[in-house]
Formats: C-alpha cells, structure tokens, sequence
C-alpha cells in the first residue's frame, strides 16, 4: 500500500507530467460562461483553457470550486494509507474550509494544508509535499514539508488590468493605491496569504524587470524550485524566462485564476533557500 496521498484543485496550474509521475490527484474546477447554462471544466493541469475571443471581453459568472462531496471522494481513493489536501489560501478561496468538512467525514487519516499563497505558488508547496510523499516520507513528515515551502514561497506578478481583480473583491481596497490603479501595468506580490503592491510599471518592459529584481533579492542565497506563470502570455513569459537566468517550468495560468485577474498576467514563484 503507498503512503501519503496528495490531493489539491486545478488552479495550481502543475505541469501534466509532473502530476503524472508524482501521483498527484488534482480537482477540477468549472467555471460559468455569460449568457449561458453551461460551463468550462478545467483540465487537471488548468492550462489547456484560455479566455480567448469575444469570451475575454465578457465577465465571467465565477468558478465553482470543488465541493466536499468531491473531496471526500478522492480522500478514500483505495491504496493508500493518509492524505495530505493542499488548498490556496483561505483568504481568497472556499476550498479550504470544504476540504475541512470532508476530511471530518473521512475514514482515512487526513489533513488540510492552507498553502498561504495561490496558483503558481500554492503548485510549489504541493510539489515540495509530492516529493515528499514520494520518498516514502509519513504524513507529519509531508505536513512539515509543506508548512515549511508555505512559510518560504513567494509569489510576484504583472497585471494588464485590474479591473477583473477589484470586481472579484478578494482583495482589499487599500492595496489599490494611487500608483497601482494609474500605471499601465500593476505588480503585486504575494505572501503568508496577504497581497501586497509592488507598485506600477509604464510598460511590459519596466515590469519585468520589476519582478526580476524581487525574485533576485529574494533568491541571494539560491532557489529550492521555481516557476513563470502567464494568463495569456507567453512572450511575457518567455522574456522573465531569460531575465532570471532559467526555472523549472512555465505554465499557463488557470482559467479560474483569470476570473479574477483577466489574461495578460505574467509572474513567477520560486522557494527560496534560506540563510544558513
């Protein structure tokens, strides 16, 4: 029988091969079209989806996050011992407290992890916590895992507008500050479940080196694992890509993450190595 089970939502945007050879069991989410009854279910990586056409001008009705009955049923997936359940913070997202109920209604020893970051970030604590998992490590030693990557994670992105982010209204006011809301291109970072603005940019260009120097003052002691996340973007991504010397992959961002932030995002995640 294999040890620990990881389970977390499809907003994490995890490469499909990763996911593959880790084991790890991924949720979908679904998120509403307007003006219609039907909507878009999202693949396990989160990135075969993209708000393209008439769709990107268009708000969409909000993604459906995976409910406790969905929880519960990958829980008990038959041949393991645990589960560990890595959800984005709880700050911005239901899924923590419906991965909570289902695990009280579980027959099998389990535990939620808020992974205190989101998307791209929320992928590198789930990773960390696979390999892990993979080595044979027990729960409590996959759960030390992950507090530790959800204590070091950092996360910094370039928004074209943030109009879809203000409309979601799971961010705080105050974070749109007059620099912010002015500029051509937003920056945010985010970290222990807050967002924080990184101020504005009058072009792709000026952004990109924004983010690249707060990945460089937070990776002067190197990098444990890293990722560039686009909505939409992928030249954007393609030049961080260069700009910080290299990651371990690229993904496109999740549909349900451009719910909230529209297309145009690019961003990277990274663990750093602490001092010693």
């Amino acid at each position: 029988m294999a040890g620990v089970l990881i389970v977390t939502d499809s907003s994490t945007c995890i490469p499909a091969a990763l996911i593959e050879s880790l084991n790890i069991v991924v949720l979908p989410i679904s998120v509403h079209l307007p003006d219609s009854d039907t909507s878009v279910i999202e693949e396990a990586d989160g990135s075969t989806w993209q708000l393209t056409g008439d769709i990107a001008h268009e708000e969409l009705m909000g993604a459906n996050h995976p409910f406790v009955t969905e929880y519960l049923s990958v829980i008990e997936t038959p041949g393991y011992e645990s589960a560990l359940v890595i959800t984005p913070a709880i700050e911005f997202s239901t899924m923590y407290r419906n991965a909570a109920l289902a695990t009280e209604l579980a027959t099998r020893s389990t535990i939620v992890h808020d992974a205190r970051t989101a998307a791209a970030g929320q992928a590198l604590v789930v990773l960390a916590s696979a390999e892990a998992a993979a080595r044979g490590a027990t729960l409590e030693e996959v759960l030390q895992v992950a507090e530790d990557a959800s204590r070091r994670v950092e996360l910094v992105a370039s928004l074209s507008s943030i109009e879809p982010i203000r409309r979601s209204g799971e961010v705080p006011d105050e974070v749109f500050d007059t620099e912010v809301i002015t500029s051509e291109r937003s920056l945010f970072r985010m970290r222990d479940g807050v967002i924080e603005p990184l101020g504005g940019a009058n072009s792709s260009t000026e952004s990109l080196e924004i983010l690249r120097g707060a990945y460089l003052r937070s990776a002067a002691h190197g990098v444990e694992a890293s990722t560039i996340f686009h909505a939409d973007a992928p030249e954007l991504a393609q030049a961080l890509k260069v700009l910080v010397g290299g990651v371990d992959f690229v993904s496109g961002f999740s549909i349900a993450m451009q719910v909230y932030t529209g297309s145009g995002v690019v961003g990277i995640a990274w663990l750093p190595t602490l001092e010693r």
